[in-house]
């Protein structure tokens, strides 16, 4: 095996610096203006996973009144809804509420 030893020169040298340098400086340049962009993204991507979620509660919300829209459609589940929630009576009826105690 022959090894071959190999003197750098000032000029080599000088050559090699001025390249890492160059190479350094569009590499933090680059990074520089990609991370404010970067950040953005990450933003972007946190808020849509909200809005997503949002969306699904909306969708859920929306699927009960439609829901609650049908029953209401119905004459004996009104009347039934009305007695329960409001306490209506028709002639003649008297209410009776049980509390549970315990």
């Amino acid at each position: 095996m022959i090894i071959i030893k190999h003197k750098v020169t000032k000029k080599e040298r000088r050559r090699l610096t001025l390249f890492i340098l160059a190479f350094l400086f569009i590499i933090g340049f680059t990074c520089i203006n990609i991370f404010p962009d970067w950040l953005k993204i990450m933003q972007n991507k946190q808020e849509i996973t909200l809005l997503q979620e949002s969306y699904e509660e909306l969708l859920d919300t929306e699927e009960a009144l439609k829901a609650e829209v049908q029953k209401l459609k119905d004459p004996e589940y009104v009347e039934r809804y009305a007695k329960e929630k409001f306490l209506y009576t028709k002639e003649d009826e008297i209410i009776i509420r049980k509390t549970d105690t315990e």
